[in-house]
């Protein structure tokens, strides 16, 4: 008999979070344990397909009136012994109801280092309640990363063994070198060094402050050029438009939208650039490492905790000058990169897919 898991997001679209969970899921398969999901939002995302073509029940569940009934209701109908719930301070309700419910395995997870509290008085006591509610009805408050617990909880949680850290899981990866690459991707393409930035146009990003490193860069180096990779934002890419005017690299800087497989991309760059403002653990980065590629990003938690256990990652402060990255990027450029070695370490490493699922697994036992 398979146990079952009911995991509670807002929408199945593609998150770092629900790509993350779903990348678990033939492996809890293996272990007899079957994934379900819930979804606060009440709406289909685009990850709905290939939940129910795995065998999962999408559970759809529109925060109203009528939530905490019918939240009771399908864990009750469902049998769902084990409830988690991915969607921050709020999980606080999700786990009270589990509880009520009878799941008797509560596991509230963070997903990001951003916390958004509010200065006023209402969602200082809001968010009061609600941690006090998870500490209260989680068996176990995890996160992918020790920045992301910091963010949420402003005490030192480490001797608590309710809390604990549990990083992404990637599989590793393999990617066909193909030596005309960008020669089929960029027109007029000289062998100039690539660097490259996957992520979608959000302020957490820092788009305007890469644009501001890049040109910087150009100034000091003219054969390079950057790539961009994600889902763009009218406003932002108009703002870094001016900048790309402004500094005459036109001709250095191509947007290439969103794209189904970014991988290829990034094997065949030189280096990727990260100046994100917060994240929780930055996927790209781990990805870039995965394959090898050096990556120079800012030093929010999750980059840095990635640095500490993969020397190809180089954590910048984000209070440092343009010119300070950009000695930090030429060093990267002109270093040798031992690709080789670099994979075998992300194989070693507690990023690795397997070592990801396992301690899931250790949760849900």
């Amino acid at each position: 008999m398979h146990k079952k898991v009911l995991h509670v997001f807002g929408i199945m679209n593609r998150g770092g979070a629900e790509l993350r969970t779903l990348s678990t899921q033939q492996y809890m398969l293996d272990k007899s344990v079957q994934y379900d999901f819930l979804v606060l939002s009440g709406e289909e995302g685009v990850l709905d397909q290939q939940i129910v073509a795995s065998g999962s029940q999408i559970h759809y569940c529109k925060l109203n009136w009528r939530f905490f009934h019918t939240f009771y209701s399908i864990i009750k109908q469902g049998e769902y012994k084990i409830v988690h719930s991915h969607v921050s301070l709020v999980s606080g309700l999700m786990l009270l109801v589990a509880w009520m419910a009878g799941a008797n395995i509560r596991i509230s997870h963070f997903r990001s280092t951003h916390d958004v509290e509010s200065p006023s008085m209402i969602r200082k006591l809001r968010d009061a309640f609600l941690r006090r509610l998870l500490l209260t009805f989680s068996t176990k408050i995890v996160a992918v990363c020790k920045g992301a617990i910091d963010a949420f909880w402003h005490f030192d949680w480490s001797s608590n063994p309710k809390f604990g850290v549990i990083y992404n899981g990637f599989p590793i990866f393999e990617v066909t070198h193909n030596s005309t690459f960008w020669q089929e991707q960029i027109t007029d393409y000289q062998g100039e060094k690539v660097l490259v930035n996957v992520a979608r146009m959000h302020e957490q990003k820092n788009h305007f402050r890469l644009i501001e490193i890049f040109a910087a860069l150009c100034k000091v180096n003219e054969e390079v050029l950057l790539i961009l990779i994600g889902k763009e934002d009218a406003d932002i890419k108009a703002e870094m438009q001016q900048v790309i005017n402004e500094n005459k690299i036109e001709k250095k800087v191509f947007f290439l939208g969103e794209k189904g497989d970014v991988l290829p991309f990034i094997e065949h760059s030189n280096m990727s650039l990260f100046p994100s403002k917060w994240e929780g653990l930055p996927g790209a980065v781990i990805e870039s490492a995965s394959l090898g590629v050096p990556v120079v990003g800012s030093d929010i938690p999750g980059i840095v905790e990635i640095s500490q256990k993969l020397p190809i990652v180089t954590a910048v402060p984000l209070s440092s000058n343009n010119e300070q990255w950009v000695k930090v990027i030429q060093k990267q450029l002109l270093s040798p990169v031992d690709r080789l070695s670099s994979k075998q370490q992300f194989e070693k490493s507690i990023f690795q897919l397997e070592r990801n699922a396992e301690q899931l697994y250790a949760l849900y036992r």
